[in-house]
């Protein structure tokens, strides 16, 4: 199983517009790809910082979902919206592998 996972950071006075955006994230995942985003929002520390994670059972199952998206209109607007949301130099992503 791998993990993959990725933290954005809100522009001020975004954090309203990033809930309903990830909502609308795990519903795109579910309907589409039939995965589950998982969403969590940091309780202390940075201001505004969200985590999201997605299981797969295989990095091709990884890479299948990444190059379906490349190519959707309805993911695209998503990530369109998510531009105006979080700060450019906030993105980190990192891949787990469970050991």
């Amino acid at each position: 199983m791998n993990r993959y996972v990725v933290e954005f950071r809100t522009r001020s006075g975004k954090g309203d517009e990033a809930m309903a955006l990830f909502h609308d994230m795990k519903a795109y995942f579910q309907n589409t790809h039939q995965k589950t985003l998982e969403v969590y929002y940091q309780a202390f520390g940075t201001p505004g910082l969200f985590q999201v994670a997605m299981d797969f059972d295989s990095l091709s199952q990884l890479e299948d979902v990444s190059r379906t998206l490349r190519s959707d209109p309805q993911y695209k607007a998503l990530a369109d919206r998510a531009r105006i949301i979080f700060t450019e130099d906030s993105m980190a992503t990192t891949v787990y592998y469970r050991v």
